[in-house]
């Protein structure tokens, strides 16, 4: 079905088709280095404190950087921070394959998070800037398939490069996916790309107090948080509790596919329409209690059948809120501001990840590997973020961006 573009612009429609490759690239860097960047700096004589920085620095830098980024998006545009990030990233990859020293390492995964925090904010941007406000989480909610698409598929292909080429080769291939992802939007694509708007008269300063000033964008922010407090909570301590009921790596694998499958299937299909039609507020709302519910069959749960069941709750959970805080994100404020918006809803996003990566590591050592703790914390979250966000709305309802 094809998208909502005004009349005479039907370039748009490739551009946004254009920018999910954009989306798909960088989420496939990001998954296919779960399975191979630990084992790859313990191979270079990490020790077990150092294999953790390397790991988490990558997080911390790209948080910082999305937020840099935004500013960036705003004040150059979308397209030469993209071009720049995309090449960046290529070269930072191909840098990890020349690493021979665990600093050398930790410096390259640094600069890494630092090149890519720009392409994901920049992406959703621009599909903000190109479409209307009764497709926009139609068309978010195609673009977060193709990151459900890279969850399923990124960690596969990685484990299969490492096993029968090493872990060089996966960043080799990873280096070379970006670097003909720079070469086709920098020859092809970028033309379909039209600067947005241009008709705004205020000044940037004055745009910057209205940006923080929103509340309805902090609803957005709200929701995006709990969600992945809940992702964090199963990327951290699902792996874990499986383990230690003698479930092996397949199996834990298979319900993240679950979790990505469902997550894929509520993005690409007419569900993703339900924020189009409904307004933003009740697919968040449902979305959070989907969360909450997934978490608490998780907790109560003892066997694998429990698991894929709570994953696959979860993941409709995810898929019915990412449409609608990513539109609400895009919509509450002008083109001018936009990339500052997604800048910080990606930082947002990784904030939680960190967090419940955090969370869940302590519960687990004051109460054992077996906890079940880390869940009933997610869902709690998730729970009370509900009428959190819904009074948030109601308070500032009707408010908009200046």
């Amino acid at each position: 079905m094809p998208e909502n573009i005004p009349p005479g612009e039907p370039g748009k429609v490739k551009g946004l088709w254009a920018t999910r490759g954009i989306v798909l690239v960088a989420f496939l860097d990001l998954f296919m280095q779960f399975p191979v960047i630990a084992p790859y700096a313990r191979s270079l004589g990490a020790s077990g404190a150092m294999v953790g920085i390397i790991v988490a620095i990558y997080s911390a830098s790209n948080l910082v950087g999305n937020v840099a980024a935004g500013a960036v998006l705003d004040r150059w545009g979308r397209k030469r921070p993209l071009l720049i990030g995309l090449l960046a990233t290529s070269l930072a990859l191909l840098f990890y394959a020349l690493a021979r020293t665990p600093r050398q390492l930790m410096l390259t995964r640094g600069f890494h998070g630092l090149t890519a925090s720009v392409l994901t904010p920049g992406a959703f941007a621009i599909m903000g800037d190109s479409t209307s406000t009764d497709q926009r989480a139609r068309a978010m909610g195609l673009s977060g398939a193709f990151i459900a698409v890279a969850a399923m598929i990124g960690p596969l292909i990685a484990g299969v490069m490492r096993d029968n080429h090493g872990a060089g080769a996966v960043f080799l291939l990873s280096s070379a996916l970006m670097l003909c992802t720079f070469l086709f939007f920098f020859f092809v694509a970028a033309k379909w790309i039209s600067p947005p708007g241009e008709k705004s008269g205020r000044t940037a300063p004055e745009r910057s107090q209205a940006f923080w000033r929103i509340p309805r964008l902090i609803t957005s922010y709200l929701a995006a948080l709990a969600l992945t407090i809940g992702l964090g909570t199963l990327v951290t301590h699902l792996p874990i509790i499986m383990s230690e009921r003698g479930e092996s790596a397949t199996r834990t694998g298979l319900t993240f596919t679950v979790f990505a499958g469902v997550a894929m299937a509520a993005m690409a299909t007419p569900v993703n329409r339900l924020s189009d039609r409904h307004g933003r507020l009740a697919p968040m709302v449902a979305g959070l209690l989907l969360v909450a519910a997934g978490m608490a069959v998780l907790w109560v749960s003892r066997g694998f059948t429990g698991s894929v069941l709570g994953m696959g709750v979860f993941g409709l959970g995810f898929g019915i809120i990412f449409p609608a805080v990513t539109a609400l994100t895009a919509e509450a404020v002008q083109w001018s501001s936009r990339g500052k918006a997604f800048g910080v809803f990606y930082a947002v996003f990784s904030l939680g990840v960190v967090i419940g990566a955090v969370v869940s590591g302590t519960f687990t050592q004051h109460l054992g590997q077996s906890t079940v703790m880390p869940y009933f914390f997610s869902g709690l979250v998730a729970l009370a973020a509900s009428p959190a966000i819904t009074l948030v709305w109601r308070l500032c309802k009707g408010t908009r961006a200046e």
